[in-house]
């Protein structure tokens, strides 16, 4: 994120907000990780290949979290030549017509509700233990409300992005009191180029 606490701009553009260094070092943490999990929201917006360019073989298996499973017909995840993906969509608020948009190699799971605890139960079933939530602002807030995120990672980039409307790493956890707020421990600070790197854990 922008030294603003920034994300992307209010037209959605975001490449780039940190620099070279910073994006390959993240290349290098999915290869930590057996599964990468991001929302529709991400895969409209940024096309990501969610690999770890070569580093892990095989590669971490890509999940997109979906609750509308309005998905493009051609994205980068749907090429399982270079790792596998699974489409896992709220049953109860999804299109199910739109699974016709989902090739064949890719897998597909249904959950009861956009609960992330179904996500993680799903790819715990599956071996996938340690995960990477690489996702949005609503997805990240729903995984850190559900008790899913141990550790968080942020990129901190000397830039200024500015605007009341532009987009913010997490969504609103309505807090109306400093008490209620989330205290995070531990935290580690790394110099990434002109990029801060913060590695925090969460207190049980």
């Amino acid at each position: 994120m922008s030294i603003d606490g920034r994300i992307a701009l209010k037209n959605g553009k975001s490449k780039w907000i940190t620099n070279d260094e910073s994006r390959s070092l993240v290349h290098s943490f999915r290869a930590e990780f057996d599964a990468i999990i991001i929302g529709g929201n991400t895969l409209r917006r940024d096309n990501p290949l969610l690999t770890s360019r070569g580093s892990k073989n095989p590669e971490p298996l890509r999940v997109v979290f979906t609750r509308s499973l309005d998905l493009p017909s051609k994205c980068n995840l749907w090429d399982c030549s270079k790792a596998k993906t699974l489409v896992i969509y709220d049953s109860s608020t999804a299109n199910e017509s739109y699974l016709s948009r989902i090739p064949k190699c890719v897998e597909v799971e249904k959950v009861l509700s956009d609960n992330p605890e179904y996500i993680s139960k799903i790819l715990a079933k599956r071996g996938c233990n340690k995960v990477l939530w690489e996702c949005g602002p609503g997805l990240a807030t729903a995984a850190i409300q559900s008790n899913c995120i141990q550790e968080l990672i942020t990129f901190i980039a000397p830039k200024i992005l500015g605007g009341e409307n532009n987009m913010n790493p997490l969504s609103d956890f309505k807090f109306g009191e400093m008490h209620e707020v989330i205290k995070l421990s531990h935290s580690q600070f790394s110099l990434i180029g002109n990029d801060i790197c913060v590695k925090s854990l969460f207190k049980n």
